[in-house]
């Protein structure tokens, strides 16, 4: 969680109830009209992000192979995936690049420029282990899918590391589960109410008292996400691999696919951790919660 000597530095008021925070005012000095048109950005940022699904080639992808990914699924367990999970996350930790923290954490914009470049590396890097996997069909993919899951928990954490959120405790590697379920939901409402836990928590991990009761309950609590997770990343992973099983052509769909699968993972991540950003900083209000 970010210091709270960021809590004050650089940050807006919260605008009254009613008045629209959308649109920067024009009677502010310059520093505060810059100010306030960021903030005004990033709110239309995760107004799009809610209201879109994800990725368009990743649903073209899932239409043309859900018949070969259930059949795929037999082959993959969900024991083999929730390890990889979890082994992901602890990997990920130790290999971010150290200058993920040297902008101005307390600019918004500086915050999403360099998240928005960990999308680049990301899909970048998805791709070109897509490619490779894809040269040998089936055996590729299912050597593919634990790479692909460590570089999305890779993209998670130094997503979040852009916006200041560094913490390692339990409560923090439940929230990263919960982004990357997000990126793999599917349908309006499963997407509805995956927004809904993210913003959730989001809002619970700001208060000292619940983020102390998470911790203690926090074993139960990762068990759950760590099995729910697995399960939807699985079905995801599958439906939108499922064509490289066919050697040589699998080369350019795994490279697609894969920069498709990271791109809805980083999207994902940058909501998410903008949300606490804005949060922490009482730029935007708690969500109330979802019923």
């Amino acid at each position: 969680m970010p210091d709270d000597r960021h809590r004050a530095a650089g940050a807006l008021p919260c605008k009254p109830s009613g008045e629209d925070v959308s649109q920067p005012q024009d009677d502010l000095p310059d520093k505060d009209r810059r100010l306030e048109a960021a903030l005004a950005a990033a709110l239309a940022e995760q107004k799009r992000y809610e209201e879109k699904r994800y990725s368009r080639l990743g649903r073209g992808a899932e239409k043309a192979t859900a018949p070969m990914g259930r059949f795929l699924r037999r082959f993959v367990p969900p024991g083999t995936l929730r390890k990889a999970l979890i082994m992901a996350d602890r990997g990920a930790g130790l290999t971010l690049p150290r200058d993920l923290g040297s902008h101005d954490m307390d600019s918004i914009l500086s915050c999403d420029a360099a998240a928005v470049r960990v999308q680049g590396w990301s899909t970048g890097s998805g791709a070109a282990s897509g490619a490779a996997a894809g040269w040998f069909g089936g055996l590729g993919m299912t050597l593919d899918i634990p790479a692909t899951i460590s570089l999305a928990a890779r993209t998670v954490r130094a997503t979040g590391q852009c916006y200041g959120f560094t913490g390692a405790g339990d409560e923090e590697l439940v929230y990263r589960l919960m982004v990357l379920e997000l990126a793999t939901v599917r349908g309006l409402e499963a997407r509805k109410d995956s927004l809904g836990k993210v913003n959730q928590l989001a809002r619970e991990l700001q208060s000292p008292e619940v983020r102390y009761i998470l911790e203690k309950g926090a074993d139960w609590v990762v068990d759950k996400a760590v099995d729910r997770v697995a399960r939807g990343l699985g079905t995801d992973l599958l439906k939108r691999k499922a064509a490289q099983v066919v050697p040589l052509a699998g080369a350019a769909i795994g490279a697609g696919v894969n920069a498709s699968f990271q791109t809805d993972v980083a999207r994902a991540a940058r909501y998410g951790y903008r949300v606490r950003w804005l949060m922490h900083r009482q730029l935007l209000p708690a969500p109330e919660e979802t019923t």
